[in-house]
């Protein structure tokens, strides 16, 4: 409540803030002086009771208005620079994506919002860069931060707007994949994949190469995200023991066939193929 009464988040807002509180203001000091001439000096407030108001409302209105537009512009800056620390905290500090916990709570709010029977599930897909350690431990920790960046950007320039991007923990990253269905999710997964696949990173005139294992789930109306977190987890357990640089999704059918030995009557149109 007193939020509402005291503080301003846009513009226009402190603009309507100020204006209201001068007016409430001027009126209550109208309605003390009234009050206060009415008692004490009575025959002045009988004969010249129109001035005294006008009078009273005008000095007021002229003391308050500079108090509280400064007061309300310190409340927007207040109100902006605390936007700034929110989303600040939600941020990974080096790549500049999502942090986990606030691809929690992103996931969370999603399962209370109302779905109807026709919208497609929601799926989450974790990607955990192959041999990390041994990028840190050849080139060093600082090549190790230019790849996990490089990475970051990779992941999110292949999925769509509406989706949310993490950095959930060292080399690992996370993609919430909204009204993906699992025709989507398969395809956004591989696609992530072999752009990894195919990226190249300079360093210091050095020239490295990532590949990543990437796990899914798809996320069911009503599942929690600790039923769809291990879903995933799971399946990116699975994509390191098969070797590396795969896709594999919990909950669905051996989509997965090997790229490199497609079976010779089919052809070798797409990497994702339905069991």
């Amino acid at each position: 409540m007193l939020e509402a009464l005291f503080i301003a988040r846009t513009t226009s807002e402190a603009i309507r803030k100020t204006v209201l509180w001068c007016l409430i203001i001027a009126f209550v000091a109208v309605y003390a002086t009234e009050a206060m001439y009415g008692y004490v000096f009575p025959e002045i407030a009988a004969n010249q009771g129109n001035v005294l108001r006008l009078f009273t409302f005008g000095l007021t209105s002229l003391i308050a208005a500079p108090i509280l537009t400064l007061f309300f512009r310190m409340s927007l800056r207040m109100s902006a620079f605390n936007a700034q620390l929110k989303e600040v905290a939600r941020r990974d500090g080096l790549t500049g994506l999502l942090n986990r916990t606030a691809l929690e709570d992103i996931i969370r709010r999603r399962t209370d919002e109302p779905h109807y029977d026709e919208t497609l599930e929601d799926a989450l897909i974790i990607i955990d860069i192959d041999h990390f350690k041994s990028i840190n431990d050849t080139h060093g920790h600082a090549a190790g931060d230019h790849v996990l960046r490089m990475v970051s950007v990779c992941i999110a320039g292949n999925v769509f707007e509406r989706d949310h991007v993490a950095r959930i923990g060292g080399e690992e990253f996370g993609v919430y994949l909204v009204n993906a269905g699992a025709t989507g999710a398969v395809q956004a997964a591989e696609r992530i994949r072999a752009a990894l696949e195919e990226a190249r990173t300079h360093y210091e005139g050095e020239i490295i190469r990532v590949t990543a294992s990437v796990g899914g789930a798809l996320f069911p109306h009503g599942a929690s995200y600790q039923t769809i977190y291990q879903g995933a987890d799971f399946a990116l357990y699975r994509a390191k023991r098969m070797g590396r640089n795969s896709c594999e999704f919990n909950s669905l059918p051996a989509i997965w066939h090997n790229r490199d030995q497609a079976a010779p009557d089919a052809p070798a149109k797409s990497d994702w193929d339905a069991a």
